[in-house]
């Protein structure tokens, strides 16, 4: 009974782990917010504003505005890039702890109580190492498509910018230097998504973690694939789906590297092989 316990105790403390490790992300993603975010912009509206703003009107003058904007970009300047770093290391803590309760669960396991259990030891190692590649490939997932969603804004408002400032370049020099700027950043932020093709990747981690997930419920409720199979044959029929699914993945992230010229050659030679 003390053996059970032990395990229950373990697998409470890995939930209460992951838990505080999504809080740390959150906050780590705060941090990087404020640090690449919060704090160019508030340096950018100091130098636009005192390049673009009239301050002639009577009351209005640059003092003012910088001792406005120099406080919040002075508290930034210390307090975005020590929020950064203490949200990382706090990060890297909880992922190390959540590691050593993973470890710890594994060496627990084979001495607690295995009545009732018909899966096999490594089967049961198997099943347990799922939650961790379902919630990494959520994650990537995640990932990719932030950063899509970032460069593809930079282009849109990037192209809408562009155009107000040639617009305005006919009237004020500045403007073209202005719009040569952000016609670059749409061209690079273009090329980025073009070349790493962060939707792609995203769309890819979901489908195969969802699909990984569906499996996970067939075999807990004993249907579609499963149904009517013994313990060991459903264990074996699990297994072999899920490293098809997994080397699915793999085979199109290796895809995903190759020039577009050879993708499109594999598929008409794949297409040739189809006809008889």
């Amino acid at each position: 009974m003390a053996e059970a316990v032990t395990l229950i105790n373990v697998q409470q403390q890995i939930i209460e782990l992951e838990a505080a490790v999504d809080h740390r992300l959150f906050l780590r993603r705060l941090a990087r917010i404020w640090l690449f975010g919060v704090l160019p912009l508030l340096m950018a509206g100091i130098v636009a504003g005192n390049i673009f703003i009239d301050f002639s009107r009577p009351g209005g003058g640059r003092g003012v505005m910088n001792f406005l904007l120099a406080i919040p970009l002075f508290v930034s300047l210390l307090g975005a890039p020590t929020a950064w770093w203490t949200a990382r290391g706090n990060l890297q803590r909880a992922q190390t702890s959540l590691r050593q309760k993973r470890a710890l669960k594994e060496a627990v396991l084979p001495a607690a109580s295995e009545a009732g259990r018909q899966a096999t030891e490594a089967f049961r190692n198997y099943r347990d190492s799922i939650p961790a590649l379902l919630d990494d490939y959520r994650r990537a997932a995640e990932k990719y498509r932030t950063r899509h969603n970032l460069f593809q804004n930079a282009v849109i408002v990037g192209s809408i910018l562009t155009s107000v400032a040639t617009t305005a370049a006919a009237e004020q020099g500045l403007w073209s230097w202005i719009a040569v700027g952000l016609s670059s950043i749409v061209s690079i932020s273009a090329g980025i998504i073009s070349y790493f093709k962060f939707r792609e990747r995203s769309t890819n981690l979901q489908q195969t973690a969802d699909a990984i997930d569906q499996e996970i419920q067939a075999f807990n409720l004993g249907i579609r694939r499963y149904k009517n199979l013994s313990p060991d044959q459903a264990t074996a029929a699990f297994a072999e789906e899920v490293e098809r699914i997994k080397e699915e993945q793999r085979k199109k992230e290796l895809q995903l590297e190759q020039p577009p010229e050879v993708q499109q050659n594999q598929v008409v030679g794949q297409g040739a092989a189809v006809q008889p």
